[in-house]
């Protein structure tokens, strides 16, 4: 019971990268949707939209705003199952 990581699924880009690494660069609204502009730190910045996969914890964008990337991870509670757990990348000033 409880979630789990879509073991299935083919990883994204942004799953190599732990959360601490990446920085939030801004937004970019195109057609009907506002991305989130994650940079990695060679300095490549990359498009994010909630259900993109992002960070090292099964970790999926469940909002976008302008201050922030909202992230749920899915982490190992240490008896066999996973709790989520909210994080985020803010905007740097």
């Amino acid at each position: 019971a409880g979630p789990r990581p879509e073991v299935s699924r083919p990883k994204e880009y942004l799953e190599q990268f732990p959360i601490d690494t990446l920085t939030m660069a801004g937004t970019l609204s195109q057609g009907n949707g506002t991305y989130g502009l994650v940079q990695t730190q060679d300095g490549l910045l990359h498009k994010v939209l909630p259900g993109n996969y992002i960070g090292q914890s099964d970790g999926r964008v469940v909002a976008v705003t302008p201050a922030e990337i909202k992230i749920e991870e899915l982490v190992p509670d240490g008896s066999g199952g996973f709790y989520k757990r909210s994080a985020a990348i803010a905007l740097e000033n």
